[in-house]
């Protein structure tokens, strides 16, 4: 008995393997951490810059949304936030006591949909509201070509609504969109890339460009139309 005893204690203070699913996460994370902080004191330092901007222009968001925006895509997207010591982009909001999750989301989501100069004229409040409205739609169009085309909502111009209309319209495209009959997968994925190419196009400097999704034998097509000056420049002629 004391023999199998001494056995089954040696088995016991033997140490496990590790996971097999645990080595590839934790390989990623140390990989993901050490491109965002290769940049060593540099990264650190921009990192803090832009929080000390963003800290500067806290108490006149209503003009200075925009750089904000900019600031926090900035420390998202390029992860300067590991730099400093945190694990993801919301624990530095947190730690640092800038602002809530979802506010910075807002702020990022208008600086990627809208220039600056439109994004200051229809304020924070309103630019947010009509990229979530333009999110919502199953057109194929975006914020900037809407007051471009000075489109209406409800009747109205995107001037003369309000916040709160123009939520309620984008609350009532979504609810119809998720009715009994859902969209197909692969008609969605065709929609979301005649966005980005509409909205690449125009970056080109092709404004006007459309781009519109069809169904062919085959599958889905984009049919682009673009001004003739501007097709000339895009293909370099």
């Amino acid at each position: 008995m004391a023999g199998k005893t001494g056995k089954s204690s040696g088995a016991a203070g033997k140490r496990r393997p590790a996971s097999k699913g645990a080595a590839p996460a934790n390989g990623a994370l140390a990989q993901v951490r050490a491109e965002a902080t290769k940049g060593g004191a540099a990264a650190e330092k921009r990192a803090q810059a832009l929080l000390e901007l963003i800290e500067r222009r806290k108490a006149r968001i209503a003009e200075d949304f925009y750089e904000i925006g900019e600031a926090l895509r900035e420390l998202q997207r390029k992860k300067l936030y590991l730099a400093l010591g945190h694990a993801s982009f919301g624990e530095m909001l947190k730690a640092r006591d800038l602002m809530g999750l979802s506010q910075a989301k807002k702020l990022i989501g208008v600086v990627t949909a809208l220039p600056r100069d439109r994004a200051l004229a229809l304020g924070p409040e309103k630019a947010y509201a009509l990229t979530r409205y333009t999110a919502a739609t199953p057109e194929v169009d975006t914020p900037a070509w809407l007051l471009d085309q000075g489109a209406t909502v409800a009747g109205k111009s995107l001037e003369e609504i309000s916040v709160r209309e123009l939520t309620a319209e984008a609350g009532k495209v979504r609810t119809q969109a998720a009715g009994p009959k859902r969209r197909d997968p692969e008609e969605q994925r065709a929609r979301s890339a005649a966005r980005a190419a509409q909205a690449a196009l125009r970056k080109r400097g092709a404004k006007g460009a459309t781009v519109e999704v069809h169904r062919a034998k085959g599958g889905f097509w984009l049919r682009v139309e673009v001004p003739l000056e501007a097709a000339a420049a895009l293909l370099g002629e």
